[in-house]
């Protein structure tokens, strides 16, 4: 194979829980994730000894690079590769652009090098590139305990969702460090209604940030607006296209997506 196109799916956490800090200076959290019709794509092609990474608009440290060099390290990999990015998911929104990116570059460089990674050290390398590249990994809806690497696959709703992206950018690094989190200890594993989802860091980002406030509020008109991850995008979910698109009449800059089922690397992974 000398070249591979893959796309990598956004996610939204319906649910997101941050239960305790842990020794390591991580967090344990308790999150329900969902993958979502909104893509990056990735181009990997086979090129002689080096890693090059191609991007419309350069993202300081990028992932992307940081995942192919582990990969290319840890199984001592001769050749190289030349890597075209293009961004699609807003960065640094709360939607795990940077961290699918990242899935999709172990995902990719295993079958375009052939290295015949098994599912169980894929996951391992993921967690070494953040708490969140596991779950894209992983490839379907999950409720993700630990630092998220912790997965359990969670029963699939088709949905459809509303996005808004506030101009504001919020990195988790921040979000945690500054969000004065209540830890709850121990994770409600009873949630299945919109009413009981919850998001440690929605309370902090409204008090704080007076246009993502404006925006809840405004939102209310058409839906439940919740914050997805650490933010900035603020989601409403939906049972039917209908509904959805009859709000988004109303604020026509609102993003229309869907839920996936299972995410597009799955095909390459099995």
């Amino acid at each position: 194979m000398e070249e591979l196109k893959i796309k990598a799916p956004a996610k939204i956490n319906l649910h997101l829980e941050v239960l305790r800090k842990r020794d390591d200076d991580f967090h344990d959290i308790s999150s329900i994730f969902t993958l979502i019709d909104l893509y990056d794509s990735l181009i990997f092609k086979r090129s002689e000894g080096n890693i090059s990474l191609k991007e419309q608009t350069p993202i300081k440290d990028n992932i992307v690079l940081k995942a192919a060099e582990l990969v290319k390290d840890l199984y001592s990999v001769k050749e190289g590769v030349s890597i075209e990015l293009i961004k699609s998911i807003p960065d640094q929104k709360g939607l795990g652009g940077g961290s699918s990116d990242a899935a999709a570059t172990i995902v990719g460089l295993n079958k375009l090098w052939n290295l015949k990674i098994p599912n169980k050290e894929l996951l391992d390398i993921a967690l070494k590139l953040g708490s969140d590249v596991p779950f894209f990994v992983y490839g379907k809806t999950a409720w993700a305990q630990g630092r998220g690497e912790i997965l359990e696959e969670y029963p699939y709703k088709n949905r459809f969702f509303l996005l808004k992206f506030p101009e504001l950018k919020i990195s988790t690094k921040l979000a945690f460090e500054k969000s004065n989190l209540v830890f709850k200890g121990s994770p409600n594993k009873e949630i299945s209604e919109i009413d009981q989802y919850f998001n440690s860091f929605e309370h902090w980002i409204r008090e704080n940030y007076s246009e993502m406030e404006e925006a809840f509020k405004d939102l209310e008109a058409v839906g439940q607006p919740r914050l997805s991850g650490t933010g900035s995008t603020i989601f409403m979910e939906y049972d039917n296209l209908e509904a959805a698109k009859s709000a988004q009449s109303k604020f026509p800059e609102l993003v229309l997506t869907k839920s996936l089922e299972r995410s597009p690397l799955m095909r390459i992974i099995e």
